[in-house]
């Protein structure tokens, strides 16, 4: 018997008999009538009991009812099933539930968020949570379909493999082979590098990657990326294949992007935006003010956002994500009121951008870097505390002509910008010979949507001799290159094509359609902000029997 979901029935089915499954979402006494809410899939149903007093119908009690569909004498138009209900005749509490932790919504609670972890289980149950796990499916289909359709095909890559350098720290796995470890994968890099060596040509996977770092909004410790690399293309031909994905995924959902996607210089963007991943929605850019103020801040970089409104009642939080960015000295001023050297130099400019009340914000450092990323932060929270971008905008933005290279101050070395497997610009070779590694460009690229970085690709180094170039300026000796890199390596002695490619972050797409605060939201079973999974409560310790099987030791 195929089964019935209360939420989809409708007048079209009045006096039907039908047997429903479901929870208790609420319950109401009215006169001898018992007035209950039964939430399944597809969204909730009323239920009218006559002469019931059960104290194990509590809300959230899992239930079989039978009954006959009857129209409502006053209809709920906010529910699909909101103009009819069911007359049960009986009915079988399945699994009564206790007194639940936190009120299901059906949008949203205003419970604690680790409580919320801690029962995820019952948190899932929201309308809201369960329409972003119906979404993320439908993604995951159409981005599968679309694939299909362009002749590439699906190959899954390992989990369990070498560790590797590429930026992040990698998860290690103990194996009982005393002193080794496989590696959880940061991304299927090097195997999909190898799949284009195997004559694969057109290759996806929606895969699940790791990576050891610093959680925020937008990270988690695990995640899902959708992986691209195609052989013989260059950069056109994949930006060509990802905004007519993006652009037919998304219709499909509702949503109507325009293609081409716009392009923007990655120096432009950092000295603007303050950042590689910029928010195009609105406006208050950074400017450039250093030469006119040289003489007021000596070697110091002077950088201004020209705001429309006082922000007197944010200044402490201005102020603490402007210290976590480096910066050093902030000031902020009225640009009608005061007097000071920033009012009689940028209120004119002010005037030009037809701003009725100007405010400076300004960002004073020493180094250049350190005064745009402060300021960029600022900029980015404005966005948070005063809404300035259309939250139904879309705004996709290819960022290209990154540095290959990028400095490390505090270990006073260069690392890969991407990874160590991005091809390089030849234009800017020549500045290899001089040891200006910051000239140097690379043939990436990154999609930005909406302030957050949505991918990141590149053309891949495809012969070996640049390839060991990349292993030189990175100081990778030869040895290490063959502890590390050598099953990769021997591809390249056997006709590897020249190949390119892309990888998206499935959950940060998904937090932006469904306007969540957090990729936690989008995902069934996430860690909380501290990467501890509070469901049930990993990581955890081992016994002292498993530590020896694998030849570890804990240090206290």
């Amino acid at each position: 018997m195929k089964q019935i979901y209360g939420g989809n029935l409708t007048l079209n089915d009045l006096d039907k008999k039908v047997e429903l499954f479901g929870w208790i979402a609420n319950k109401r006494k009215f006169k001898q009538q018992l007035f209950v809410d039964l939430r399944d899939s597809s969204g909730i149903v009323q239920l009218v009991f006559q002469n019931i007093s059960d104290p194990k119908l509590t809300k959230e009690s899992c239930i079989k009812v039978n009954g006959i569909i009857k129209k409502r004498l006053e209809a709920n138009l906010e529910l699909k099933s909101g103009e009819i209900e069911i007359l049960v005749d009986n009915y079988e509490v399945l699994n009564s539930s206790k007194q639940i932790p936190f009120e299901i919504a059906k949008n949203s609670t205003n419970a604690n968020e680790d409580l919320r972890l801690e029962y995820r289980f019952l948190d899932l149950r929201q309308e809201k949570m369960l329409e972003n796990l119906k979404l993320r499916h439908k993604l995951s289909l159409l981005i599968r379909n679309f694939f299909d359709s362009e002749g590439y095909i699906e190959v899954e890559t390992p989990i369990l493999g070498k560790s590797t350098p590429e930026g992040a720290r990698d998860y290690l796995v103990p194996t009982r082979k005393k002193g080794k470890f496989f590696a959880l994968p940061q991304s299927p890099q090097l195997f999909k590098q190898l799949l284009m060596s195997a004559g694969i040509e057109k290759y996806f996977q929606i895969a699940r990657v790791f990576r050891d770092e610093d959680l925020r909004k937008d990270r988690q410790p695990e995640f899902t990326q959708l992986d691209i690399e195609m052989s013989f293309g260059g950069r056109e031909e994949i930006f060509e294949l990802c905004e007519k994905m993006w652009k037919e995924v998304l219709y499909k959902l509702g949503y109507k992007i325009s293609t081409p996607f716009p392009r923007m210089d990655y120096f432009y963007s950092m000295q603007h935006y303050g950042n590689d991943k910029p928010d195009t929605r609105f406006e208050f850019l950074i400017e450039d003010y250093t030469n006119e103020f040289a003489k007021n801040y000596e070697n110091k970089f002077v950088k201004v956002i020209i705001f429309d409104r006082n922000v007197a009642e944010y200044l402490q939080p201005i102020n603490e994500t402007f210290k976590k960015n480096n910066g050093e000295i902030l000031i902020i001023e009225n640009l009608q009121d005061s007097n000071s050297i920033f009012s009689n130099k940028l209120l004119n400019k002010a005037k030009q951008k037809k701003i009725e009340t100007p405010f400076a914000i300004v960002s004073i450092n020493k180094d250049e870097d350190d005064a745009l990323k402060s300021l960029g932060a600022v900029r980015t929270l404005l966005n948070e505390l005063y809404v300035l971008a259309d939250p139904e905008k879309l705004n996709f933005l290819w960022i290209v002509n990154w540095p290959m290279f990028e400095f490390d101050k505090e270990n006073q070395s260069y690392s890969p910008a991407h990874h160590a497997f991005t091809q390089f610009d030849e234009s800017t070779l020549e500045y290899l010979k001089t040891g200006e590694l910051d000239k140097v460009r690379a043939l990436s690229y990154d999609l930005v949507l909406n302030g957050f970085e949505l991918g990141s690709g590149s053309i891949r180094i495809h012969d070996l001799k640049t390839q060991k170039l990349m292993f030189e300026i990175l100081k990778i000796s030869e040895k290490m290159q063959q502890e590390r890199f050598g099953f990769f390596l021997k591809a390249f002695d056997y006709g590897l094509p020249p190949h390119n490619g892309i990888a998206f972050g499935i959950e940060r797409v998904l937090m932006i359609l469904t306007k969540s605060s957090s990729i936690r939201d989008v995902i069934a079973f996430p860690k909380n902000a501290k990467g501890i999974d509070l469901l049930t409560s990993a990581p955890s310790d081992v016994t002292k029997e498993q530590l020896f099987e694998y030849s570890l030791e804990i240090k206290k």
